[in-house]
Parts: structure tokens; sequence; C-alpha cells
């Protein structure tokens, strides 16, 4: 989703804190930085394009569409409120719309208006959609089933009962064990269709349904008593994962098995789900779905910088396999106002999977690095999101400039200011740490000192705080920051500290943003020029090298040309044109080629 809803939820808060603008800088002109078209958050946006948190993402690909499912957030404390069910879009996985309300809680029998939970929308084989949700019924939670004849519904509670409550699943801990379902349907080898249903919190449970898709298949002779217990026999089986130990299962189960390139399922099947708590992303394997058995396969994605739960869905759409989950990046967010987020992954050849990096860009942004006038990065301290709920919300990480911190920890994505969105306002949000962003805390004896922070409450002196004004660098190149919040302080580098004064030299107020650095010299080259009739023109001996304004240089080896469009049978001055791209944009270099005939060659 790109980013236009930057500052929409401040701007409606609270009126503006900010001083009035008097600049200390005299006959300053401002600079208007590319901004990244950023894919995370993946939607996060209703109707109206104003915000709208909704967590627990589950996903269905029907024939060329990705449809994506939350449950509403609509809490005002940090605790949960959810009216109901929303979904959107897809038919490239970049560009999303918001397409309705699909069901709400109150319109189920038992329910209430405030506890939708996560649910998962399956195709049957007639055609209808089939939407398996969690909520809370009269003897705790549980999960049912509404029916539509749209991906986009409306849902309707068609056993106007669960498919499966607490009070059926003996034993259990606490009584919100009977949640966030997960479906799985597929056709054996010969020929008869399968539809597993997952779900549990603390406690896993599966069972297979028969095919009217909405009751469950008995197991052990009994129809009229659902035994549940472990080991294949039961009609609900319980689950078991070996080799997990130093962690937990928490909830959120999500299926998911490999497809080949027909389409044709093949290996084993993988159960995603959250750990431990606060929650991390983790995924175990079986050969035979209904034995619940797994074997734990690792964790693969830490705890969120913004939220205490996750919950994923995992599918292949054109060729790619994806990884939807949720944080609490947007203004205000938490684990009680979430949002979708997507990462593209694969999955080994021996069937593991490598740990999957949150990230800020998502598929559709670009993460930039901002060095200083001497060419040290600005990044933020290494820090882990750790398990501790004490340790949140994060707030006040230290920033530096170093020379040598180009990893992950000096990629930084270049959003719309969150307090405006005038051209020249960004707000800098980390692209490994995302709904964290570079934030100005208040003056101490005339310095700020920056830090990595998030915007707890969502407030227009947090977004403010968070906004900086481009201008052009004052040392006559790159980028200098000016605070909105504190007008008159710049973001500055000077001996190793990054900070924020008054009346900084130029040079330490000078950065460059990699993703608009500008090329003050270089182009195309080609090592050989004249040709004679008929030889080949090849294009193996083009150089291209660019100096930049930072006094780097930038070789570029992708590039394509008109070769093949020029004639090389008569003689004369030919062009070939070079065409590359550095920074999103592309440019094209002409090199003149000259045909002779032999004779000429020879004299």
């Amino acid at each position: 989703m790109k980013k236009l809803l930057t500052g929409a939820l401040a701007a409606v808060l609270s009126v503006s804190l900010c001083t009035p603008l008097v600049y200390a800088k005299d006959n300053v002109e401002t600079k208007t930085l590319k901004k990244s078209n950023s894919g995370n958050p993946m939607l996060g946006f209703d109707e109206n394009g104003d915000i709208l948190y909704g967590g627990d993402p589950s996903v269905l690909v029907d024939g060329d569409t990705v449809y994506c499912y939350v449950g509403h957030d609509t809490s005002s404390n940090e605790s949960y409120w959810m009216p109901d069910w929303r979904c959107y879009s897809s038919k490239d996985m970049k560009n999303w719309t918001y397409e309705s309300k699909i069901m709400n809680s109150s319109d189920i029998k038992g329910g209430n208006n405030h506890e939708a939970w996560a649910g998962q929308v399956a195709k049957g084989s007639d055609g209808k959609y089939y939407f398996y949700y969690c909520t809370q019924f009269s003897d705790g939670k549980g999960v049912g089933v509404g029916v539509s004849d749209s991906p986009t519904g409306p849902f309707k509670d068609v056993n106007q009962k669960p498919l499966v409550s607490n009070s059926q699943t003996a034993n259990s801990v606490h009584s919100w064990e009977d949640i966030d379902p997960t479906v799985w349907v597929e056709t054996d080898e010969n020929g008869v269709e399968h539809r597993y249903l997952g779900w549990g919190n603390t406690r896993f449970f599966v069972c297979e349904l028969n095919e009217d898709m909405i009751s469950i298949k008995d197991q052990d002779g009994n129809p009229d008593n659902l035994s549940v217990g472990y080991g294949k026999g039961n009609d609900i089986v319980i689950g078991k994962i070996n080799n997990l130990q130093g962690h937990t299962y928490t909830e959120a189960p999500w299926y998911y098995r490999q497809k080949d390139e027909n389409g044709n399922y093949y290996g084993k099947y993988y159960m995603f789900f959250a750990c431990d708590w606060r929650e991390q992303m983790a995924y175990a394997t079986t050969d035979d779905i209904m034995s619940n058995e797994w074997e734990f396969g690792g964790i693969i994605m830490e705890p969120s910088a913004t939220a205490n739960t996750n919950h994923m869905a995992v599918f292949d759409f054109k060729g790619q396999t994806y990884f939807v989950y949720h944080d609490g990046s947007l203004p205000y967010g938490s684990g009680y106002r979430r949002v979708a987020c997507c990462e593209p992954f694969t999955i080994n050849e021996d069937g593991t999977i490598d740990p999957i990096k949150k990230t800020a860009t998502g598929l559709t942004g670009t993460a930039s690095q901002i060095t200083d006038s001497d060419g040290n990065y600005i990044s933020h301290k290494s820090f882990v999101n750790t398990l501790l709920d004490a340790d949140y919300p994060i707030t006040g990480k230290a920033l530096q400039v170093d020379f040598y911190k180009d990893g992950e920890e000096s990629s930084w994505e270049i959003n719309p200011g969150k307090s405006s969105k005038k051209d020249e306002y960004v707000s800098i949000e980390s692209n490994n740490k995302p709904g964290l962003y570079i934030t100005a805390q208040d003056p101490k004896n005339g310095v700020i000192t920056p830090v990595l922070s998030q915007d707890v409450k969502g407030t227009t002196a947090e977004a403010e705080s968070m906004t900086f004004r481009t201008l052009k660098g004052f040392n006559g190149s790159g980028v200098t920051f000016e605070s909105v919040k504190y007008p008159g302080y710049y973001l500055t580098s000077k001996n190793g500290v990054l900070s924020m004064t008054q009346d900084p030299s130029d040079k330490d107020a000078t950065f460059f943003v990699s993703t608009d650095t500008e090329i003050k010299s270089g182009k195309a080259r080609k090592t050989k020029r004249m040709y004679t009739v008929g030889e080949e023109l090849k294009t193996n001996d083009i150089r291209i090298q660019l100096y930049l304004e930072t006094g780097k240089t930038v070789k570029i080896t992708d590039y394509t040309t008109n070769a093949d469009k020029i004639d090389m049978t008569t003689t004369g001055k030919k062009t070939l044109k070079v065409t590359y791209e550095y920074n999103g944009e592309k440019k094209t270099d002409n090199i003149q080629i000259t045909v002779v005939d032999s004779a000429y060659k020879k004299k």
C-alpha cells in the first residue's frame, strides 16, 4: 500500500503544537526527495482511504485474484475490540482494493459485538465460499462457519452454532483454546477430496470435514459424539510437535503444502504457527496431516517491534510464495490495533525455511542509505526484539554515524511526512524495524538527540517529531534535514555523533541519500566503435561508470541497447543507444558507431 495515509490519524487527533516556522538559516531552498512506494503495511485502509486497523490476516487465492481477510480492530485502549471482518483484493500483490465488510460478529448466534477473531475462507467444490471463523459462544471460544456465493461476502452463519467449542475439547487450560481456524482442501492420488480443519491456542487440533464443508467427519463410528484425543481414529486429533524444546506452541496454525510447476501438491505438509510470548513465528512438518504429529522446523520470524502477537498466511501466487503477517506499524498501532504486511520467501530444496525478515519496504518499496559528508552511514544501534512485554513500546533507541555500519541497521525508507504531505516533508522509517522512525526528542541545552521510536499515541506532536523538512544541502550538494517540530534545528553529524543543532557548519548539516544522489559526470563508453560492413555489432565491451556528488563511483552492468536495430550492411555513422537505470530513473546515452567498407580499413 502506498503510504498515503501517513499523518491522517494524527491530523484529527489534536491541534498542532508546533511553534511558528522560524528558520535559523537565511535563504534556504527546499529540496524534494524521492519517496518510497512502500509495500508495508500492505493494507490498513477503508473504502475512503482512511486508516482501518485489522489483524489476523488470512488469504484465499481464487483464480487470478488474491483475497485478504482481517479482523477489524477498533480498540481505543490496550485490549481487544473487533466488531467485524473485512476483505481486500489484489491481482498483483502490489495494488490492493478495499472490498467489503464480510460479516459482523453480532450476526453470529450466541456471539457478541466485539470478538471477530481470526478466520480463513476456503472455496468448496460446489463453488461456494466457506468462512471458518472464531468468536465467543455461550460456553467459551469456538469455531463456526459462514457461507457465501462470493469471496467478498456477505457470509451467513449457516449452522447457527459452533462446529466445535471449548466444552467439546475437554481438559482445556482456559476458555479460549478453540480459536484460530485454518483449513486445507486437496484431492489425493485416488481422486478423493479431503477437507482438513485445524485450530487451537496452547493446544492445537485437527479434524476432517464432510463434503458439505460445515460438519465434522465421523472417524470412530459414533456420529452422535465428538471424540477428542491423541492419534488417528479420533474425530478430533490433539496435536503434538516433536523437538520443540525451548519453545512452546501458542496459537495461529496455518496449513500449507508446496506445488510443482503443474499446480500439483507435493512433499510434506507445513504447519506455520505462533510460538512463545511475545509471539515469534515458527513452522513444523508432517507426512500425515490427520496424525497431527509434527516435527519442529525452527523459528522463522522474530517478535514484532510494534505488536505482541502475530498471525500468518502462507500461499503461492503466480510462481512466488508469500508470508503475510501483522504488526502495529500504523500510527497509534499495537497488538490491539494491527495491520497486515507481506514478505516474499522461498523454501529450500531440502524443505527447510530460512528466517524471514520483516521490512518496511515490503514488495514495492525502496530502501535507502543516508551518509554524512565524510561517507559515514546513519544507522541505529543493533538491538533484538525481545520476548519481554516490559521492553515495549520501543522508544528512544540510539542512533549512530559510522563508516563501517552499512548493513541492515543503516537501511531506511524515505516516506512522505507523517505530519504533512508537503513535497519537502519526509519521515525516515527503519527498514529492518518497521514502525520505528528517526525522532527528534525535546531540546536540552540547545541540542536535540535524535532517536529511533514508535509513534505510540499517534498524536500530532509525535508525528511532527518524526517529520523533517528537506532542504538543499548547506554545503552545496546533498540534503539538509530540518526538524518540523523544532524549526531551526538541523540534523548534524560531527565527530562521530549524530545530533540536531541550531547553527551547524554547512558540512556537518549536509547528508546524502543513496536513492537521491545526483550524478556529477559519467556515461556509457564503448571500446570498439568502428566496424566494417556486415560485421557483427557486439556490446560486451560497453562500460558504464558514474561519478556521484558524494565522490563515490558506481558501475552499471545491467543495460540494454538498440544494437539489433542498427543496419550494419551499409556504411555511415550509426547511433548506438545504451539504456540503463540508476536510482529508479532510466537514462540513455548515445555512442556513435562508424561502419566502413573493407577497402577503407585496408588503407
